[in-house]
């Protein structure tokens, strides 16, 4: 990653520099450890060097083969990329796949799928949002070290904003706050549930189409918690349809219907990810006139 230092930026030293570029303490730390991780005009420079007007400031944001997880093997699976470019990959991640490697799922995750797109370079996977293996939408990973750190530094300001679209049992109707917080059910470590000495939870929804049997609901999650989506709209009375964990399986899904429909980043970029095919068929069981502008 190469800046052409200008007269505005001349006389500020590299540390004040990338501070000011969203450069993170730890990521500075890391370029600071490579060999020629910092360089000006080719020549390698602590982060004490006052720049001057029109020195070439160099990082070095590759990965190396060391970088790498040796246990995520390249694997060779369909997925859409939505958009994609030296620093970022977007990805629309089908329902069913999860995203990163655990101790059930391996090689067939969405991590497994872009070490195979990069499968000619050293690749490290970088998801800056997770969704859970049945829930479909917009996934973004950094290609670089920098990326990773500016997309993580803008989900910790609250600036990053995430929307969903649920469908849900029962007529839910206008708009509202669910402020409740969210732990663990006993030593599961996977189900969660509201409970007052959890951790903070705040999720945003607003009703898109409502009928007595169902609602297709828009829900921004301001805060980040496991399962939050899901555990706030049963916390509610208005669980998403097919979903076997927090409700009951479903004849008309064979998953909970919830889709990260978009995502936007300051300074990043702002992506969508259209509804899938078995979401769209659901909402059309019951709203078979209505036009689905989401």
């Amino acid at each position: 990653m190469k800046y052409l230092i200008n007269s505005e930026n001349a006389g500020k030293t590299i540390k004040e520099f990338l501070r000011e570029n969203n450069f993170s303490a730890n990521l500075v730390k890391k370029l600071k450890k490579i060999e020629n991780g910092i360089t000006v005009n080719s020549v390698h420079q602590n982060v004490t060097y006052r720049l001057m007007e029109n020195d070439i400031l160099n990082l070095l944001d590759a990965d190396f083969e060391k970088d790498t997880n040796e246990y995520l093997e390249p694997v060779d699976l369909p997925i859409e990329i939505i958009y994609e470019d030296e620093f970022i990959t977007v990805v629309n991640k089908p329902c069913g796949m999860p995203t990163h490697q655990s101790l059930n799922n391996h090689g067939n995750t969405l991590a497994n799928a872009l070490k195979y797109r990069y499968r000619d370079k050293p690749y490290v996977f970088r998801a800056s949002n997770r969704l859970d293996k049945d829930t479909s939408g917009v996934v973004i990973t950094a290609n670089n070290r920098y990326y990773a750190a500016l997309i993580s530094n803008k989900i910790k300001e609250g600036t990053v904003k995430k929307e969903y679209i649920a469908v849900v049992r029962g007529r839910l109707e206008g708009s509202g706050t669910v402020n409740a917080p969210i732990d663990r059910v006993g030593e599961s470590i996977i189900k969660r549930v509201v409970r007052d000495d959890g951790e903070a939870a705040v999720t945003v929804y607003r009703a898109l189409l409502s009928s007595d049997e169902i609602s297709v609901v828009s829900v921004t999650p301001i805060t980040g918690r496991t399962h939050q989506i899901r555990v706030h709209m049963e916390h509610i009375g208005h669980p998403i349809i097919g979903d076997a964990l927090y409700y009951e399986p479903s004849t008309e899904i064979n998953r909970q219907a919830l889709h990260c429909i978009r995502m936007d980043v300051p300074q990043v970029g702002s992506y969508y990810a259209p509804l899938p095919k078995d979401i769209i068929n659901l909402i059309r069981r019951y709203f078979r006139d209505e036009e689905l502008s989401f």
